[in-house]
């Protein structure tokens, strides 16, 4: 039950950062103007949390669980790499003017 709980602090814990990625970047998207690909960041966020409620609802009641219950950590990773490739296409920029400055 502790490693679930720990598990969940962490995932809840990413989601906070999507959300504060998706503020900043729906005002650099504004500012740039870029597609509202902050959007995205919601959708993984949403991945995260259903893979939350999978994760608790296996530790908690493993009998009444269905089958696919132990797919949560693929709904994380799933979240977490929309969020990357959401990332790449707000903050890239950050990576290619560093390697000008050297």
């Amino acid at each position: 039950m502790i490693p679930a709980i720990a598990w969940t602090v962490v995932v809840v814990a990413l989601m906070a950062v999507f959300y504060a990625l998706a503020r900043f970047s729906e005002e650099l998207g504004e500012a740039l103007r870029i597609r509202p690909y902050y959007i995205s960041y919601y959708a993984a966020s949403l991945f995260l949390f259903i893979g939350i409620q999978m994760r608790l609802l296996g530790t908690v009641a493993p009998d009444l669980a269905f089958k696919y219950v132990h797919c949560h950590e693929a709904l994380v990773a799933i979240g977490v790499t929309i969020a990357l490739i959401t990332t790449i296409i707000y903050w890239g920029w950050l990576l290619s003017t560093h390697r000008k400055m050297m």
